[in-house]
Formats: structure tokens, C-alpha cells, sequence
């Protein structure tokens, strides 16, 4: 069993699951582009652990780990949103969908046709996004507190027009 320091750039599927290599690093949000579109915090890091092995003696797989704290923004009131994710998964990777077949119901499958490589920075970005709610919001009702920061913009902003209303009336009447 091979343990690397850092992830390489590419997943070599097929040798790293043959040696039964374990990569463990971690990268800066801003290094992973789809995930730093949505995160406030692209400074902060995301570690990630990855063990690979052969299912069946043939078909690689890939277990898991991602830990990250991304603040993104809440869908209903556009405030900071702070999530904790711990990630596990288990992936399959199979070049033909009988060899999916073979495999229990624990596993994700990717098909990945004749590709033996992957890049590591789109692996990682993709079950952070799945991890992810479609619309996240707070646990709480926010919304009640828009409502009430509407309410009190309301009271303040008074139609401009009113004061006009009120001298041409007062016109009208010296006639």
C-alpha cells in the first residue's frame, strides 16, 4: 500500500488502484474554479483523502473523504450562509455498464468508457457539488427578517409627490 503527501494533478485510475494508493492533501477554494463561483471564503482550504483499491480484482475504485466550511449565500435573504461538509463517498469506475452490474448498491457509478485518467480537481469539485443543497438557505426562518427590514423601509419612504398634493390643494382653495 502506497500512502502520497499530495494529490497529483491527474488520478491514474488503474495504477493508483492496482498499488492501493492512499492521497491525502488539500487544496485553497479558489483552486477549484466551479466551487469558488458560489463560496465567499476562497481563501480557505479543503482537505481531501482519497484511498483507491480494485473491486473484483478489475474494476478501480475510489473511497473518499472531503472536509471543507464554505460560506455561500443564502437563497431567500442573500446573507452569509456557513456550511460544514463531510463528504464520504464511494466510487465505481466501470468502462461498460455490465461491469456496473456486477457491483452493490454502495457504490456511485461513473462510466468512464476508455479514460484511465482523471483530473483530481474536477473529481473533488463534483461531489463537493453534489454534496451541496440546490437551494441553500438557513435552518431558520430568514425570511421573517426581510419582512421585517421591508416593513421599516416602507414606513421611511413616503411618496415624494404627497408634499405637491398638499400645496395644490391648499391653491385650490384660495380661489
Amino acid at each position: 500500500m502506497e500512502t502520497v503527501k499530495q494529490l497529483p494533478k491527474t488520478i491514474k485510475l488503474f495504477k493508483f488502484a492496482r498499488k492501493e494508493a492512499s492521497l491525502h492533501g488539500d487544496y485553497k477554494i479558489s483552486a477549484m474554479p466551479r466551487i469558488s463561483e458560489i463560496a465567499r471564503n476562497t481563501e480557505d482550504r479543503i482537505k481531501v483523502a482519497l484511498s483507491f483499491y480494485l473491486e473484483n480484482d478489475k474494476t478501480p475504485c475510489i473511497k473518499g473523504i472531503i472536509k471543507a466550511n464554505i460560506i455561500l449565500d443564502c437563497q431567500r435573504c442573500l446573507e452569509a450562509l456557513p456550511l460544514e461538509l463531510n463528504v464520504l463517498f464511494n466510487l465505481a469506475f466501470v468502462r461498460h455498464e455490465s461491469q456496473a452490474e456486477e457491483l452493490d448498491t454502495s457504490f456511485e457509478i461513473y462510466n468512464i468508457g476508455e479514460e484511465e485518467d482523471l483530473d483530481s480537481i474536477d473529481l473533488i469539485t463534483d461531489e463537493i457539488l453534489l454534496s451541496i443543497p440546490m437551494a441553500p438557505s438557513h435552518d431558520f426562518d430568514c425570511s421573517l427578517k426581510i419582512d421585517k427590514e421591508k416593513e421599516i423601509v416602507e414606513k421611511i419612504s413616503k411618496n415624494p409627490f404627497d408634499v405637491l398634493k398638499n400645496i395644490k390643494m391648499a391653491d385650490f382653495g384660495k380661489e
